[in-house]
């Protein structure tokens, strides 16, 4: 049976991360030998994302470091399909993309369990791409790896606060138990690759969803979070619907709080009446909502929903809902014609509706893109200048700004 080494960057992207965990599992089950170095095995699973330029250029530069190992390379995930042209560049091996990863099989055919009778991950695990991260290096000693996880804890706290998403995400990650509700997209962004390579919408069954929350409750656990690409469309597809969805999981006893991530602007606002009545059973702490831009005219050439009117009130309705509530977003820097001004109204938006924390991302041109026709681009040279105009506005408002190591974009936080 084939060594097999499976790869993947998790502060990417988590559903994923969460792909990498569910092959990983049906690899196990079916007897193949995992190993935590690529020097050791027959066949690397390398799993891309391809949903930011860092992360492109991040796939590409893992690419040519496998191909330095005897090892058969397959590249999944993502990149495939967003990104074909830089990638045959490099590579003309295997592939496969996120939105066929049924077809696992073809890849791994001597296989007696079927991929489609694994669960979906609920964690991702720590075994994955062990071997070129700082984790590789501890994991040799137990006492060493506990002092640099308390000193890695004790550092994130001080700088970024035990409330801080940053702190949460990347201490406590083994205590969240994470619930992906759907695959797919229904929404059009004209900025975005990632419907390529996702496929068409589709919900996981209700039951099931209520399934695996009932899971994490008699294993443990007391923090959930629920997740998709498009989570605000869960239900249209089978007769169900976002808000059924949260009526049925906060209607579930036990001593436990839940976060919503990725929710846009047009479902929140769709179903602000409803999600507002939920969050008066004080069972869902924070929410996500990627804004993007706080300029209406970015946010039509983005083919977001853009009556940001609406969309500050019902901010305003959620937390007067639940008022310990913590309310993150995202945002978009230097979109094709943007100004320096309509940048401004971005930040002035962050002031107005007061969010806790967000990451700003400045903005990745990806080639079959309507964003791609808009002209003119904005240079990296202008972005940096807009962050550090962001940091110095967002510091005077009692925000934290730091620009994320390696990956290029920033993450601003109340202190």
């Amino acid at each position: 049976m084939k060594k097999v080494f499976i790869y993947y960057k998790e502060s990417y992207c988590i559903r994923r991360a969460l792909d990498a965990s569910k092959i990983f599992e049906y690899l196990k089950q079916n007897k193949y030998t995992l190993v935590d170095n690529p020097k050791d095995s027959d066949l690397i699973l390398f799993i891309t994302c391809a949903s930011l330029d860092s992360a492109t250029e991040f796939s590409l530069k893992k690419i040519r470091e496998f191909q330095r190992y005897k090892a058969e390379l397959i590249v999944a995930g993502c990149l495939p399909a967003i990104d074909p042209d830089d990638l045959k560049k490099i590579f003309n091996g295997r592939t496969l993309v996120t939105k066929d990863i049924d077809n696992i099989s073809e890849i791994f055919p001597k296989t007696d369990v079927d991929f489609s009778s694994i669960e979906d991950a609920n964690q991702t695990t720590n075994r994955l791409g062990i071997s070129d991260s700082v984790k590789g290096i501890f994991c040799k000693s137990n006492k060493i790896k506990n002092l640099y996880t308390k000193l890695k804890s004790h550092i994130i706290k001080n700088i970024f606060g035990q409330r801080s998403r940053f702190y949460k995400w990347a201490i406590k990650k083994d205590r969240l138990f994470i619930i992906r509700v759907s695959w797919g997209c229904s929404r059009n962004c004209s900025y975005c690759g990632i419907k390529n390579a996702i496929g068409p919408y589709k919900s996981k069954p209700l039951d099931v969803c209520i399934k695996e929350f009932k899971k994490g409750l008699v294993q443990g656990y007391s923090k959930f979070v629920i997740n998709a690409d498009d989570i605000g469309a869960y239900g249209l597809d089978i007769k169900s619907s976002f808000d059924e969805l949260l009526d049925k999981l906060t209607d579930l006893p036990g001593d436990y709080k839940l976060s919503i991530l990725d929710l846009s602007p047009i479902w929140a606002i769709k179903y602000s009446k409803e999600i507002a009545n939920t969050l008066k059973r004080g069972r869902i702490d924070r929410i996500d909502i990627p804004i993007q831009s706080g300029n209406e005219r970015i946010l039509k050439l983005m083919n977001r929903y853009s009556d940001l009117e609406k969309i500050k009130q019902v901010f305003k309705r959620f937390k007067e809902a639940y008022e310990p509530l913590i309310i993150d977003t995202r945002l978009i820097l230097g979109f094709p014609s943007e100004t320096e001004m309509e940048f401004m109204d971005t930040l002035r938006a962050i002031r107005e509706i007061d969010f806790f924390s967000g990451y700003i991302y400045p903005f990745s041109l990806k080639r079959g893109t309507e964003a791609y026709k808009i002209e003119p681009k904005i240079s990296k040279k202008e972005m940096k200048h807009r962050a550090k105009i962001a940091k110095k506005y967002l510091k005077k408002l009692g925000y934290n700004f730091i620009k994320i190591p390696t990956k290029q974009f920033y993450l601003f936080e109340k202190k």
